[in-house]
């Protein structure tokens, strides 16, 4: 358990700051790290992939929180933008995450994985200069995004942000001001999946000690510890770094989890 916990501690000190850089969850390195991490303390195989789903929406709660909250100092938070994505971001996400749940770990795997590279690519894309267009941001383009990335959020165990910063971005909202309303999305996107994760796992008699559902305490105790401090270092760092060299090397670790997803 020690040993677990620690390295939670390290995977929540790395997450915090890419979710502050990149205005996204953390997911993407949460889930599979915890698909090694959770037979340690006792989670059969046939639920890990529910389990990292669910403790990894918990952990993006308060990580995002954080990351909000320096972003709204900054002044990054466009709340015209998700007065209406919000809720149906999380209508969605609570409502497909029931379906995820009960998927096959292998299916459920390489879903994530195909989603992972797409955001892989998403996020190369992005790094070269934008042509002009004259999309905008309506209550319909909302809805229907909402839904869509609540969807391949539930599948993916991540806050929306490598889906919710893309969209708002083509639809005129500037790339720092997407990050940071794609934290605020995130954060209450994440409550949503949680607490779904927790109503689909509630009386499953083979989960360990100190879950909830398919959330497991312990891990988002340690993840959320670093986490909480290092997103927001990383949201202002936002404004210091040359980000789109970063982007690469994200995009790069993305796709080298993925293809270990798909072939583990």
């Amino acid at each position: 358990m020690l040993t677990f916990f620690l390295i939670c501690l390290g995977v929540g000190a790395f997450v915090g700051f890419l979710a502050g850089l990149f205005g996204i969850g953390g997911g993407l390195i949460i889930v599979p790290t915890l698909v090694y991490l959770l037979p340690m303390v006792g989670v059969p195989d046939n639920l890990l992939m529910s389990t990292a789903l669910g403790t990894s929406f918990a952990t993006i709660v308060i990580t995002s929180f954080s990351s909000a909250q320096r972003h709204y100092k900054l002044g990054n938070v466009v709340w015209d933008a998700v007065k209406i994505l919000i809720p149906v971001l999380m209508l969605s996400t609570f409502i497909s995450t029931g379906i995820v749940s009960q998927l096959d770990k292998s299916l459920s795997s390489k879903l994530f994985a195909i989603l992972v590279v797409y955001m892989a690519i998403k996020m190369v894309i992005s790094i070269k200069p934008q042509t002009q267009n004259n999309k905008t941001l309506t209550p319909l383009s909302s809805a229907i995004g909402g839904v869509l990335i609540g969807i391949a959020s539930s599948i993916a165990g991540i806050g929306g942000g490598g889906f919710i910063v893309p969209f708002l971005n083509s639809r005129g909202v500037d790339m720092k001001k997407a990050i940071g309303s794609s934290a605020v999305c995130g954060m209450l996107l994440g409550l949503s999946g949680a607490v779904s994760f927790m109503r689909s796992g509630w009386n499953v008699a083979e989960m360990p000690e100190y879950s909830l559902g398919y959330v497991y305490l312990p891990a988002v105790l340690g993840i959320t510890l670093t986490s909480f401090f290092t997103s927001k270092l990383g949201a202002t760092t936002t404004t210091k770094l040359p980000v789109p060299t970063l982007k690469r090397y994200f995009a790069m670790m993305l796709i080298v989890i993925a293809l270990n997803m798909i072939f583990k």
